[in-house]
């Protein structure tokens, strides 16, 4: 059997100065410190693109720095899936992102990553001494050259294109849209495949907006008129969606529409299976109606089992705490896929690299791939 490192993850989220406030962030990293004495943990520092969020992370590694604690620090906007990848190599021991993952521009707030045993709480205990002056805030940026600064998009990126055909895809003519809706996947796909390939992955909404252009950074069809547009009407092969934290994905087929979580299990599971002959469970949503009436064809015509379940996330965390392989697919109702022979986590961006692949492969746009795997 094998076993991954499985990670506890403790959220403060608030609305800014209402209840995110700089004595807030002082206080919880202050007594996280007390923590990561305690098992001789280090801690890498990181933030997303939210407004401010940069001043915070910097402010939060001297506040664990002043402490004592061994800190990394990474000073570009960070997708959890690189984060977390980071941890899997041992990079450093936990990691604190300041971010409010999905939720709208006017929240900020901590996420903390660390091993499974006495995980430290996110709460601010009475008696905590507010934030230190002698701190200041915000601090300056990083110099360049600065020992306490990690990179973690190099080894993400070359994770990614281990991870997927990439020569396929480069001489493949084909044109997808991206839209990493001003988050931290915003320049990954590009990047993994490269500048002198036949495909083309073009980006909108790329540029850092702390506001997230005032919705919520989330892939859900209100905030996707403008993809499924380009799409439809330039008739290129599909568009992906990515949230601000990398985690969730929505994909848009050749006509503008979007696929279903079904759909996207359903396209993914019968690719990794047939191309790669990787087997495992697929864990879905609990299905209403007919929805889920081709996987459940699917189910008997693979031999593979499909779970539809009530709380997709804790089945899959389950699943993978175990064992990674009998996992195959899983896929939540916000769209957060998890690939069980890759990672531990949710990752929109290697799953939009995989559907480029499998546009590749096949050497045709989206509708009529899933069109004949839901024939079956």
């Amino acid at each position: 059997m094998s076993q991954r490192q499985r990670l506890s993850r403790q959220y403060w989220e608030g609305i800014y100065t209402a209840d995110f406030t700089l004595d807030g962030v002082y206080q919880r990293c202050y007594q996280l410190s007390q923590t990561l004495h305690t098992h001789k943990w280090s801690c890498l520092v990181t933030h997303d693109t939210r407004f401010m969020a940069g001043q915070f992370a910097r402010y939060a590694y001297r506040v664990l720095q002043a402490q004592g604690v061994a800190v990394k620090f990474c000073s570009g906007a960070t997708p959890f899936p690189a984060v977390e990848l980071a941890l899997e190599h041992h990079r450093a021991d936990t990691a604190l992102v300041v971010s409010a993952r999905n939720l709208p521009f006017w929240y900020n707030g901590l996420v903390l990553l660390t091993p499974t045993i006495e995980s430290p709480q996110l709460v601010a205990v009475p008696g905590l001494p507010p934030a230190d002056p002698a701190i200041g805030f915000p601090l300056p940026a990083f110099e360049p050259n600065d020992p306490a600064q990690i990179d973690l998009r190099a080894p993400y990126l070359e994770a990614l294109r281990n991870a997927i055909d990439v020569e396929l895809i480069r001489r493949t003519t084909l044109t997808v849209f991206v839209d990493p809706m001003n988050g931290t996947a915003s320049g990954y796909i590009p990047a993994a495949l490269g500048e002198h390939g036949q495909t083309k992955a073009i980006e909108i909404n790329r540029e850092i907006d702390p506001l997230f252009a005032r919705q919520p950074p989330q892939p859900t069809e209100s905030g996707l008129n403008r993809l499924r547009k380009l799409v439809r009407e330039s008739d290129s092969h599909l568009g992906v969606a990515i949230s601000a934290d990398g985690r969730a994905i929505s994909a848009a087929d050749n006509t503008g529409e979007l696929l279903t979580p079904y759909d996207l299990a359903l396209l993914i599971a019968d690719y990794l299976h047939h191309e790669y002959r990787q087997r495992g469970m697929v864990v879905v949503p609990i299905a209403e109606g007919g929805e889920g009436a081709a996987l459940r064809r699917w189910e008997q015509s693979s031999g593979l089992r499909v779970e539809f379940a009530a709380d997709p996330a804790a089945r899959i965390s389950d699943l993978l705490a175990h064992d990674r392989n009998s996992l195959l697919v899983g896929i939540t109702t916000h769209g957060e896929v998890t690939l069980g022979r890759y990672g531990v986590s949710p990752d929109a961006v290697l799953v939009g690299l995989l559907l480029i692949e499998i546009v590749a492969r096949f050497g045709s746009q989206l509708r009529p791939l899933l069109d004949k795997v839901r024939r079956v």
